[in-house]
């Protein structure tokens, strides 16, 4: 499966949780995708990450967090104040959107490309 793929999978996980505004770790969004451990998410949770941002949505990747820390990773870039995001994030209709696609994070992840090889 592609991190396009896995970052739609993610996606339907993400929006529930936002709409049920329950906590969410990294270790719970792996288990139900069936991984063997949270690494794997990093690359399709960038996706989401990118695509909220370009989209004008609040964080919805703010939701996952270390069971720990109850934060998100280092590598969420987009999130100014957490507890703020997540209040935006927990009271957008998220169903209400027009439904997102795989192809909307294949075009993120060539903008992704696109914007390594320039640096």
């Amino acid at each position: 499966m592609t991190n396009p793929e896995h970052a739609m999978q993610i996606w339907q996980i993400l929006i529930s949780y936002a709409h049920t505004q329950q906590p969410l770790t990294y270790g719970k969004v792996s288990d139900y995708l069936g991984y063997k451990g949270a690494r794997v998410l990093s690359q399709p949770l960038d996706l989401i990450m990118r695509y909220c941002a370009k989209q004008g949505f609040p964080p919805l990747t703010c939701l996952v967090a270390n069971k720990e820390t109850r934060e998100p990773g280092a590598g969420l870039t987009t999130v100014e104040d957490l507890s703020l995001d997540r209040e935006a994030v927990h009271s957008k209709n998220w169903f209400a959107l027009k439904p997102v696609q795989i192809s909307d994070f294949e075009k993120i992840q060539e903008e992704k490309r696109h914007l390594l090889k320039s640096s």
